[in-house]
C-alpha cells in the first residue's frame, strides 16, 4: 500500500497513457512540489511530499483522469501555501493554465472557505473542484492518524457542510469515497 504513495507508482500508471512532453511535464511539477515541502511532515509522520502524491495518483488510479494539468495541478497544489513559489513562479515554469487551477486550490486565510470553495466550483472547466476533492479525500482518510481531536471534529463538520454537497454536483464515485471516509472517521471520533 505505501508504495503506492511513491511518485514512482504514479508514473508507472500514467506513463502508458502520457505522451513524453507530458511526462515530463509531470516530472518537473513533482520536482517542485518535493523541493517546496522538503522537510515538511504530515500529522500522520509522512513527509508531506506524500500527501500531493496520493492525491495526483487519485486522478488516474480511481477516476481515470490522466490529464497531465490536472495532475500537475494536484502535485502543486499546496506549494504557494507551504513556500515562497508564487502564482507567477508557477505560470512562469508551467504555463497559465496550471498557475491558475494551483492559484484557485490556495487557501488564503482572509477568504472564508465558503467563498474559497465557491470560487473553485466557479471555475468549472478547469477540472479544479476535482482536484479539490480529491485533496480533501486524502486528508480526511489519514486525519485518523492526527494527534489533535478538534482536527478531526473540523474535518467531518466541514466536510458535511462544504465538500459533501460539492462532490454531489461534481463527482458521484468522490462523493460516495468521501462519505465513506467521513462515516468511518465518524465512528473514530465517537468511540
Amino acid at each position: 500500500m505505501e508504495y503506492e504513495y511513491t511518485f514512482e507508482f504514479l508514473e508507472t500508471l500514467i506513463e502508458p497513457r502520457m505522451d513524453a512532453g507530458d511526462l515530463e511535464l509531470v516530472r518537473r511539477a513533482y520536482g517542485v512540489a518535493e523541493v517546496a515541502h522538503r522537510g515538511q511532515k504530515r500529522d500522520e509522520g509522512l513527509p508531506y511530499i506524500v500527501h500531493p502524491v496520493r492525491v495526483a495518483v487519485t486522478l488516474p488510479r480511481d477516476l481515470d483522469i490522466y490529464d497531465s494539468t490536472l495532475i500537475c495541478s494536484a502535485l502543486l497544489h499546496d506549494v504557494i501555501e507551504d513556500s515562497p513559489a508564487t502564482r507567477e513562479d508557477i505560470a512562469d515554469e508551467f504555463g497559465e493554465e496550471i498557475a491558475r487551477i494551483v492559484w484557485l486550490l490556495t487557501k488564503l486565510k482572509e477568504v472564508s472557505l465558503a467563498d474559497y470553495l465557491a470560487n473553485i466550483e466557479a471555475a468549472r472547466g478547469t477540472g479544479a473542484a476535482t482536484v479539490k476533492l480529491c485533496d480533501r479525500l486524502d486528508n480526511l482518510r489519514f486525519v485518523e492518524c492526527s494527534p489533535r481531536h478538534e482536527k478531526k471534529r473540523r474535518y467531518i463538520l466541514t466536510t458535511e457542510k462544504y465538500y459533501l454537497p460539492m462532490a454531489a454536483r461534481t463527482n458521484k464515485y468522490l462523493y460516495d469515497e468521501l462519505e465513506r471516509a467521513l462515516n468511518h472517521l465518524r465512528k473514530l471520533v465517537e468511540s
